[in-house]
């Protein structure tokens, strides 16, 4: 019963190193004091309060890059749920483990994210609101050339962003399978 205690004594610590590792590679200042109770806000350079990392684009950017490394590195996927909470440093981590001892419960909560997909239908709505604006437009062909522009860039842009989503979630299937 001792060698189990040291063994998940051991896994913890290893899964905080590896976890600590990369909260610094993801912040915005590196080796400076956080607090353990909402680390996450920490990925900014200076949170002025609780939740702050999720009020901003950049905030919202740290967490999604620092949550993707550590699902890969862990082999594991954290639900939308665990998404939207902010733990606490140590809830953090054995949430993580709790999550590699499951590894049916990652590969659930990895397919809802695959099946959920990228959010198609805000590509729909603005390239409607485009071709509205475009149809507007259509007798100023600088107008129109302009509006077309835009669309076609809206439409690689998130088509880029659709691919390397799914590329990165079919990467982490593999992985989490792997083991």
């Amino acid at each position: 019963m001792n060698n189990e205690l040291d063994v998940g004594e051991a896994s913890m610590t290893e899964a905080r190193t590896k976890i600590l590792r990369l909260f610094e590679k993801h912040r915005a200042t590196p080796g400076a004091p956080y607090d353990e109770d909402h680390f996450l806000d920490f990925l900014l350079a200076d949170p002025k309060r609780k939740g702050a990392l999720y009020d901003s684009f950049r905030g919202l950017r740290r967490f999604r890059a620092f949550l993707d490394d550590v699902q890969y590195e862990l082999e594991v996927c954290f639900s939308i749920k665990d998404r939207e909470a902010n733990y606490p440093l140590n809830k953090f981590i054995a949430r993580a483990m709790e999550l590699q001892q499951s590894r049916r419960g990652s590969l659930r909560s990895l397919q809802r994210q695959i099946d959920a997909g990228p959010g198609w239908g805000v590509l729909i709505v603005a390239d409607v609101l485009l071709l509205t604006i475009g149809s507007f437009l259509s007798g100023s062909l600088w107008a129109l050339t302009t509006v077309v522009t835009v669309a076609v860039a809206v439409n690689i842009s998130f088509a880029l962003f659709a691919w390397k989503a799914r590329s990165y979630l079919l990467k982490l299937r593999a992985r989490i399978k792997g083991n």
